[in-house]
């Protein structure tokens, strides 16, 4: 796991230049609560920026959300999950993120094309090459300049699923074998890819709001310095 300092380069950081941020995590990591006080640090700063989510964020993609999630009696194997999440995130690159991007905005995504490398590739075992070539096509090359992974244990991630009360999609309701994969295959990947910084995601939402604060100002000092 990335110690508590930010370890990776500062990027470049120009005015006029989008930047595509992505929060990755195991269930109950707390992604959605970090973008939502993410962009409301932006706001206060009077900065341009979307928020958004995968699968979704457009009419076909929200659509193809329900089908993978919403729907627990359907039976779905690693490749057609992988099949269904790309054509979601290709109409949810080209409607959403590319043009924000090109307007110089800040995107911030719960969720991108990691989730698939470890959820379809790390968990269910689709291959890894499967997973780049078919993602490639539906991003059209598109990565994002950083992911944060909010890491905690699957035992706390499922104690917060639990204390929310809010009723668990098809995927959350998977074996806790397969969280662990899940888990895993986050720290494994995050292990020998630049863009990917792992924070430790137990705590209180303040203080993982600090750590997440640190690491962005660290990556583009001239956005979140």
């Amino acid at each position: 796991m990335t110690p508590p300092g930010p370890t990776g380069r500062a990027a470049d950081d120009g005015p006029g230049r989008g930047r595509f941020i992505v929060f990755e995590g195991p269930e109950g990591s707390g992604k959605s609560l970090q973008i939502e006080r993410l962009s409301r640090r932006l706001s206060e700063r009077g900065a341009a920026h979307v928020t958004t989510r995968e699968p979704g964020g457009t009419a076909a993609a929200e659509a193809i959300r329900e089908v993978i999630l919403e729907r627990p009696e359907l039976r779905l194997d690693g490749t057609a999950e992988l099949l269904l999440f790309s054509a979601s995130r290709r109409m949810h690159v080209e409607e959403i993120i590319r043009p924000a991007l090109e307007r110089g905005d800040v995107v911030l995504c719960d969720r991108f094309e990691l989730s698939t490398r470890v959820y379809q590739g790390c968990a269910r075992g689709v291959p890894a090459e499967t997973i780049r070539r078919v993602t490639s096509a539906a991003t059209g090359g598109l990565l994002p300049d950083l992911y944060v992974v909010l890491d905690v244990p699957v035992e706390v991630g499922l104690e917060r699923g639990e204390a929310d009360g809010e009723p668990r999609d098809r995927i959350e309701r998977e074996a806790r074998a397969f969280m662990e994969r899940v888990r895993a295959g986050y720290l494994e990947l995050a292990a020998r890819d630049e863009r990917i910084e792992t924070v430790d995601g137990v705590g209180t939402p303040d203080e993982v709001e600090r750590k997440v604060g640190s690491l962005v100002a660290h990556r583009f000092p001239s956005r979140f310095g």
